[in-house]
């Protein structure tokens, strides 16, 4: 039994990884520790009292004695719980400060939660030459939750997961968006979270300790697909780390190399396709007929569509466009107007645009 116990106690947390783990995990089990004495004197003494001064069959007619109070015993109980609760304070104090203060040489990542993925946006970004816009290392997860229609299963799904690479020993600073609702950005092993609250940017830092993957979960309830708004935190070794980095630049260098070049329109198709897993469009537009959030994308183009407002319009190129960049400025009746601005360039729309023109 006690091995058993020893068992459970030890795998009430998941794994540590990350220099903030041992804080938070003695704040945790101090309280813990603390809890469990006090539950056992409590109950122990109710137990106890219950048992020892019990009316017997005999005793029907006596009476308990009237006791008014005890100073020693009062000092006793407010003393003591006060300087349990003073250096529980103290404890829970240092492991907050410890995970809201941020290094001054720590490296800052963009994290945006949006229904239902994460957008991960790196510092390393390349400009181009010819408008100066600036092009940065991006990645986002993708919902596990089987999609209707797709043929895909939830393990599947998670085997294309984005992985969110770190590099072990260094500073990370996050800084945490949301585009639509609130969502809450957490890594278990690292004892990190924090909300994602729409039109407010919050913050966390953490340095991983142990290189492997861990699970990067929503702990905010966000939506129907909430559950499948998972991830995954892969930490390199610097040096390996650093080779991806370079790779990732490399081949931004090359995109922007190609930029403006005309594309043949099943390459095109097939760049919309990956964007529309890739920017989170499937989440809210179905394109198996299906009504999610937004309307069904599979045979939209070409058809005239009544607005909210009575209007009608044809979904013509320049629709999708103004409906991508433009969300709320024309809302299909029968929707809400849930779609945040997206986030993308004129070469994604144009490759978006291909692949629903596509859909039939």
């Amino acid at each position: 039994m006690t091995d058993l116990a020893i068992f459970a106690f030890a795998t009430l947390l998941p794994p540590a990884a990350s220099t903030s783990a041992p804080v938070v995990d003695f704040a945790f089990w101090l309280v813990m520790i603390v809890c469990l004495i006090a539950f056992i004197l409590v109950e122990g003494a109710l137990v106890y009292f219950v048992i020892r001064y019990r009316r017997k069959k005999q005793e029907a007619d006596r009476e308990t004695p009237y006791i008014t109070h005890s100073t020693k015993l009062e000092i006793i109980w407010t003393v003591i719980p006060t300087l349990i609760l003073f250096v529980l304070f103290y404890y829970g104090y240092v492991a907050i400060v410890e995970l809201r203060t941020a290094p001054q040489n720590s490296e800052t990542i963009r994290v945006v939660g949006q229904k239902w993925f994460w957008n991960f946006y790196y510092p390393y970004c390349e400009r181009d030459a010819k408008t100066g816009q600036e092009f940065c290392v991006t990645g986002n997860t993708v919902n596990v939750n089987p999609e209707k229609g797709s043929g895909k299963t939830q393990e599947e799904k998670q085997a294309e997961q984005f992985l969110f690479r770190v590099p072990k020993g260094r500073n990370i600073a996050i800084q945490i968006e949301s585009q639509d609702v609130i969502h809450s950005f957490y890594i278990p092993a690292f004892r990190v979270k924090q909300d994602a609250v729409p039109g407010l940017r919050t913050r966390l830092w953490f340095q991983a300790t142990e290189v492997g993957e861990f699970p990067i979960y929503c702990t905010e309830y966000c939506g129907k697909d909430h559950a499948g708004m998972t991830g995954k935190v892969l930490v390199m070794e610097p040096a390996d780390y650093e080779a991806w980095k370079q790779a990732e630049l490399a081949k931004l260098r090359e995109k922007l190399a190609t930029a403006g070049q005309p594309k043949d329109e099943s390459k095109l198709m097939e760049e919309g396709k990956a964007l529309y897993t890739a920017k989170g469009c499937n989440a809210c537009h179905g394109i198996q007929g299906n009504r999610l959030v937004g309307p069904p994308l599979n045979g939209i183009f070409g058809k005239t569509e009544e607005m909210q407002d009575g209007s009608k319009i044809l979904v013509d190129e320049g629709y999708l466009k103004e409906s991508i960049l433009k969300p709320m400025a024309k809302i299909v009746k029968g929707y809400p107007p849930a779609m945040p601005p997206q986030n993308v360039t004129d070469d994604e729309i144009t490759a978006l645009i291909a692949y629903i023109k596509s859909l039939k």
